[in-house]
């Protein structure tokens, strides 16, 4: 939050505590209006703020390892939140919000009721691992056909093809539980609190606000329903098959109103950032502010099979090549170039990386920082491993062979 937006939430009271802050001692300027006000009240001597009047200053423990913002000044009662930035170098990870030493957050965004003057510190420690490089094997509840995991509300969620879910606070341990019939579930996003997946192959939707207990919803037709995202304030799916332009929108993952892609193509899959929904399939890619008009556009005659966002750009994946693209705006493509030329599965971004992993029992993954230079990575154990994800400091992935889960984090195994 802005000064000038935190001097507006107190200009109510300004006049009586300019006056309290003069009654101090402290020399301030004449005010015929609200303008100079933030650097007036910045200018006040150290004990000549007035009454119910505080400075919350944020620090970091090491500029190499990490930023942080938030604070200012602010009134008794208003609630703030102090936040980690994006780590300065590679190699380091947030650990805490200290005050005189004592922890008083492990969150990277600490939110608290201004009571006084705070101090706060956030503590960035140089990492042992990398994420997205190195991995530790996980298992999920059960074996077989875990397909798509997204991360929300303080927990991993993902679905398979035996009507079941399995959600998990670490990436770690995981607890199954039931969606609402048995279908071949095949994708699922976070948005707008709730998490969202749809089957593929029906019309079938389920929706859950903590991914433990989930509702049933219905699609606007039969289709190969494969992949889901959240953005703009719209849940968007798309239809996979080879000759399929059917997408579905919805504001709450309930209700849901068929669109048409702009070509007949086999769609893989969709994400949001950048103001735009981009979807990718075999040799085509669209995009759409909305999420109801979409633009076609052309690709290398490939079968892109994921898109993500981060890092002011889209990229896409492919099977079975060293070729990835990437793209500021989701119209213009660049090619990139992938470790080796594996059947690619799907890709994610956090933590300031794209990770992207691999199916047809494989144990290769890959990240990158750019999105156009990428290095090898070796997961725990060869599997058909399906979707990755990034949630609390943490990469996560599922496998659809086995009970196999997977997870990246530079504080180390079992964190």
């Amino acid at each position: 939050m802005s000064i000038e937006t935190q001097i507006a939430r107190i200009r109510g009271n300004i006049a009586s505590a300019y006056a309290q802050a003069a009654q101090k001692g402290a020399q301030l300027p004449a005010v015929q209006n609200s303008e100079n006000l933030p650097g007036t009240i910045m200018g006040i001597p150290a004990g000549g703020l007035p009454d119910d009047v505080y400075t919350i200053t944020v620090e970091s423990s090491d500029q190499a390892g990490g930023s942080a913002s938030g604070g200012g000044v602010l009134s008794r009662g208003m609630t703030v939140t102090v936040t980690v930035e994006a780590a300065a170098v590679d190699g380091y990870h947030f650990v805490n919000w200290q005050e005189n030493g004592q922890t008083v957050s492990e969150s990277e965004s600490y939110t608290f009721t201004v009571t006084g003057d705070r101090t706060l510190m956030a503590v960035f420690e140089e990492s042992k691992y990398v994420s997205g490089a190195d991995w530790w094997a996980a298992s999920l509840p059960s074996s077989g056909g875990w397909e798509k995991v997204t991360y929300g509300n303080g927990k991993f969620v993902t679905v398979n093809d035996k009507g079941k879910a399995a959600y998990s606070t670490d990436g770690i341990s995981w607890t199954e539980v039931a969606l609402p019939s048995s279908a071949d579930w095949d994708g699922v996003a976070y948005g707008n609190g709730k998490f969202v997946t749809v089957a593929n192959r029906s019309n079938k939707a389920a929706y859950s606000t903590d991914g433990i207990t989930w509702t049933a919803a219905t699609m606007p037709s039969s289709a190969g329903w494969y992949c889901v995202a959240y953005g703009n304030g719209k849940f968007v799916a798309i239809a996979s098959g080879s000759a399929s332009k059917i997408a579905a929108y919805s504001t709450d993952g309930i209700t849901w109103t068929a669109v048409t892609l702009p070509s007949t193509t086999n769609w893989q899959s969709v994400t949001y950032g950048n103001g735009k929904f981009v979807a990718v399939g075999q040799g085509k890619a669209a995009y759409s502010t909305d999420g109801i008009s979409w633009t076609d556009v052309t690709l290398p005659f490939k079968t892109w099979r994921s898109v993500a966002y981060g890092d002011g750009k889209f990229v896409t994946i492919p099977g079975e090549s060293v070729e990835a693209l990437y793209s500021t705006d989701g119209v213009t493509w660049a090619a990139a170039t992938l470790p080796s030329a594996i059947y690619w599965q799907n890709v994610t971004y956090g933590g300031g990386k794209f990770v992207a992993v691999s199916t047809l029992s494989s144990n290769e993954a890959a990240y990158s920082t750019d999105g156009i230079t990428w290095r090898a990575a070796t997961m725990p154990s060869s599997a058909y491993w399906r979707c990755v994800t990034y949630g609390n400091g943490k990469f996560v992935a599922v496998a659809g062979s086995g009970n196999k889960a997977a997870y990246s984090s530079e504080k180390g195994p079992g964190v």
